[in-house]
């Protein structure tokens, strides 16, 4: 891996190599430098959806049948340079670790790409520690994109105190300027029925300019092929 991202025969050695640098990105969503026109900074309001990113957030328990007897048996080899955190720091915040019971993730909702350091394992349940952890995280390298819309089963909820909350979590990882970014929130498609018609009305996909057709399910999608996969 560290060879295919050039990183093997780094001078100053692969220690140096930064966490999330060895993920492949997504080659549709927005990149600075790299697919993004030079004036996409100033587009009006009508046309600033087009340099928009799409995540989703949710877990998989369908993963837990991937649990490994210990790390030090069977350690991780990618230590946070791919699409895992890196687990010792995120081990460290959560202090009181057992037994993973799934695994969550955040994903680009249009692709279906894993977001570099969005994926870690879960313990108890799908906890907003686990998963506020994974959103600032994989933030770090989002870039200074300006619009961003975030789908998760439960954003109603998980969103009210999001920022206040930040404080709480390790400052590499912290979200810094969002208050000068456009971020909406959303309830994913087949979730959203279940909630109540102000949710429907406020966090609805259909209703938010911008959004297309996408319904924001993707890890949904992955569990509901990983299950198939078991029976076929």
């Amino acid at each position: 891996m560290l060879k295919h991202f050039e990183w093997a025969h780094d001078p100053t050695g692969t220690n140096t190599t930064e966490q999330g640098s060895c993920a492949v990105l997504c080659l549709a969503c927005p990149q600075l430098g790299k697919n993004l026109p030079e004036d996409w900074e100033s587009a009006l309001p009508e046309t600033c959806w087009l340099y928009a990113f799409f995540l989703v957030i949710n877990a998989n328990f369908c993963l837990a049948c991937k649990n490994i007897s210990s790390d030090q048996m069977d350690p991780g080899l990618n230590c946070g340079l791919a699409y895992f955190v890196e687990e010792q720091q995120y081990k460290t915040f959560l202090t009181d670790v057992g037994r993973s019971t799934g695994a969550g993730t955040v994903d680009c909702s249009w692709h279906n790409f894993k977001c570099p350091c969005g994926v870690s394992d879960l313990q108890k349940g799908e906890k907003y520690v686990n998963m506020d952890y994974l959103f600032f995280s994989t933030m770090q390298h989002m870039g200074d994109i300006a619009v961003l819309n975030v789908s998760y089963n439960i954003a109603c909820q998980w969103s009210k105190h999001l920022w206040q909350h930040m404080g709480q979590y390790p400052s590499m990882i912290h979200l810094h300027h969002h208050d000068n970014k456009t971020i909406k929130f959303i309830v994913p498609k087949f979730h959203l029925p279940v909630h109540i018609k102000t949710c429907q009305i406020t966090y609805s996909h259909n209703l938010l300019k911008g959004m297309g057709r996408m319904d924001g399910e993707v890890p949904k999608h992955q569990s509901i092929t990983k299950a198939q996969s078991c029976f076929t």
